[in-house]
């Protein structure tokens, strides 16, 4: 899709960034949740709830995008608060599926779901109401609510699947969907005989006036609307994107640090504390090299239907990674339970994966497949599995050898460059007179 063409860089409003500080206080509430969940399925369900929060965001964002100065302040300010409920609810949500301090809450899931829907209930409108049809992401004008409205009214281990299928449906609409010329024929009907249908509405409205007796120069104007297949505009989007690594990023260093605040500072406790802050760094250089699809490319940039779930893949192994460093510092002299291994070590793997798939996407080089991203990924997966006899500052020690190996790509050719200037370097034989 080629990219919009501005006279100016657009960067990210002051609206926006304010909008980001509730996805601040989101990922606090699901890592936390994280830490008392002791299965795959109950994993599963903060994961689902992680994704409700980054759809929201996403497709808040991606309006925004394509509005430009059109956007409705209160539109954005209104799905802020309804991130701040999904947030709050987080603890509350299914009680039964997800034990813990806050079984006692009643009601949080209703009120999730709500937010969720309402949520992108508002980025869908807000997208119409300025005649725009956004096909690159379709998830932005949509969204399958009969799943999560019916997931209020079963238990939990039911809801639970429901959400699952609405998760699927909503990646592989949006991602299939963008890349189907048919497809974006039908979205763009459906905006279509939405928009007439809203005219026709205007339109009896206005008469019903006229026979109130209201004359036509008092009328109510309603400015013309003219559908467009909206263009998104790549850097806006790129930003936005790194934006919300850097700041979950943020909220992983502030667990960083909440570990050591209660800790007594032995050796053990410094060296994975400080093996946790490495890590974080290195993740963040990644992100500043390569952007939010952690992989080098020779091809342009990726479309937003590949970008946008390898944007997802990356967010959720921080968060994950951040949770496993959050139980592995206070153990840091001892051996750590088998699920904050898998956290740690499981979230870089995912990682590796992510990277994996942005790779194939921008086809990246062979030898960066093979010396890189191979050994890191079967690293990873191979400490998360075996390594219950380290200790957890020996873990986080290894976990930032692993992820250090892999952002020496592209590194190594200037240390290669150095070495060559070296060895070939001739001292100048002196002269006799």
């Amino acid at each position: 899709m080629a990219d919009q063409k501005t006279s100016e860089e657009r960067h990210a409003s002051w609206l926006e960034l304010f909008f980001d500080l509730t996805v601040v206080a989101a990922a606090t509430q699901i890592s936390h949740r994280l830490h008392g969940a002791d299965s795959i399925g109950q994993v599963a369900a903060c994961a689902a709830m992680y994704y409700a929060i980054w759809s929201v965001w996403t497709t808040t964002s991606i309006y925004a995008n394509v509005a430009g100065e059109r956007t409705r302040s209160r539109a954005v300010l209104r799905t802020m608060l309804g991130i701040a409920v999904m947030a709050a609810a987080v603890p509350g949500v299914w009680p039964e599926l997800l034990p813990g301090e806050h079984e006692e809450l009643k009601g949080r899931t209703a009120a999730f779901v709500v937010a969720f829907l309402v949520c992108r209930v508002i980025a869908s409108r807000s997208a119409a109401r300025d005649g725009q049809v956004i096909t690159f992401w379709p998830a932005t004008q949509s969204v399958m609510a009969t799943p999560w409205v019916i997931s209020i009214f079963v238990p939990d281990t039911v809801a639970y699947w429901l959400w699952g299928v609405a998760i699927a449906v909503d990646l592989l609409f949006s991602m299939l969907g963008a890349r189907n010329p048919r497809s974006i024929e039908e979205i763009t009907e459906r905006a279509r005989r939405r928009q007439e249908q809203q005219d026709r509405q205007q339109e009896r409205r206005l008469a019903r006036l006229i026979e109130r007796g209201i004359a036509p120069d008092q009328l109510p104007s309603r400015p013309t609307t003219y559908l467009s297949v909206a263009q998104v505009e790549r850097g806006h989007l790129d930003e936005r994107l790194g934006l919300f690594v850097i700041i979950v990023l943020g909220e992983a260093l502030a667990q960083v640090v909440a570990s050591n605040t209660e800790e007594v500072w032995t050796v053990q406790v410094v060296l994975a504390s400080l093996a946790a802050f490495l890590v974080l760094v290195v993740l963040w250089q990644l992100t500043t090299l390569y952007g939010f699809s952690p992989a080098p490319r020779t091809t342009a940039p990726l479309e937003p239907w590949q970008s946008l779930p390898a944007h997802l893949g990356v967010t959720a192994s921080i968060v994950a990674i951040a949770t496993g460093f959050g139980a592995l510092i206070p153990a840091a002299a001892e051996h750590v339970h088998d699920k904050d291994r898998w956290y740690l070590f499981g979230g870089l793997a995912l990682y590796f994966v992510t990277s994996l798939i942005a790779g194939l996407a921008g086809k990246a080089p062979l030898r960066w497949y093979l010396g890189w991203l191979a050994p890191c990924l079967l690293a990873a997966a191979a400490v998360a599995v075996f390594g219950h006899p380290l200790t957890g500052w020996g873990l986080a020690a290894l976990a930032w050898a692993i992820l250090l190996w892999f952002s020496t790509y592209n590194s190594l050719p200037e240390l290669r460059a150095k070495v060559l200037r070296v060895v070939r370097y001739e001292r100048p034989v002196p002269t006799g007179r």
